[in-house]
C-alpha cells in the first residue's frame, strides 16, 4: 500500500499520531532537537529539514522497510503502533491528514529526500510490519547530532 499526501508544515516538525490521542503533539527538549525526533507511545514528531512550507509525503505500508532511499538526506527509525481502529494522522501543528492504516506494531522510518526541482519538501514514511521495532538514526545530515544514547521518551505538548 502506498499513498502520497501534501500538507503545510510549521515549527520544523512533521508528526504521526494515533487519532484518539488527547494531546498528540510532543514537547521538544534540546536533546530531541539535536537527534531529530521526539517519541512517546502513539505519537512521534520528526524534525523537518525546513522550518515551514509545503511537504509532500509518500506513505508506504509494507512487510519490510528495505534499504534506505538513495536520495535520503536524513533517515530516522522508531517503533510505532497503529491502533486497532487504524486511525492515525500525519501532518504538522498547522494541518493534519487523517488516514486509515492496517493495525499493528511497526518499524516506522522517516526519510527526508533530496529536492527535485519542486517547492515541496519530499518525505517518505515507511511502516514495516515484520521489522523489529527499534530507535535509530540511520542517516544523519549535518543538522543532527547522534552522539550518545537516543532520548526515547517525550512529554505531551500543551498547545
Amino acid at each position: 500500500m502506498a499513498t502520497t499526501i501534501s500538507f503545510e508544515v510549521a515549527y520544523s516538525q512533521l508528526v504521526v499520531f494515533a487519532s484518539a490521542l488527547q494531546l498528540p503533539f510532543n514537547d521538544w527538549t534540546d536533546r530531541h532537537v539535536s537527534q531529530g525526533f521526539a517519541w512517546r507511545p502513539g505519537s512521534v514528531s520528526f524534525r523537518s529539514m525546513n522550518e515551514a512550507g509545503r511537504h509532500s509525503v509518500e506513505i508506504i505500508v509494507t512487510d519490510h522497510v528495505g534499504a534506505v532511499h538513495p536520495k535520503a538526506l536524513r533517515a530516522v527509525e522508531v517503533p510505532f503502533d497503529i491502533p486497532a481502529d487504524g486511525a492515525v494522522e500525519v501532518g504538522s501543528i498547522v494541518e493534519t491528514i487523517p488516514l486509515s492504516l492496517p493495525a499493528g506494531s511497526y518499524l516506522l522510518r522517516c526519510e527526508f529526500l533530496q529536492p527535485e526541482g519542486t517547492d515541496s519538501t519530499r518525505v517518505r514514511l515507511t511502516f514495516g510490519k515484520w521489522d523489529a521495532p527499534h530507535f535509530a538514526i540511520v542517516r544523519a545530515d549535518p543538522e543532527l547530532s547522534v552522539e550518545g544514547e537516543l532520548l526515547t521518551t517525550a512529554q505531551p505538548a500543551f498547545c
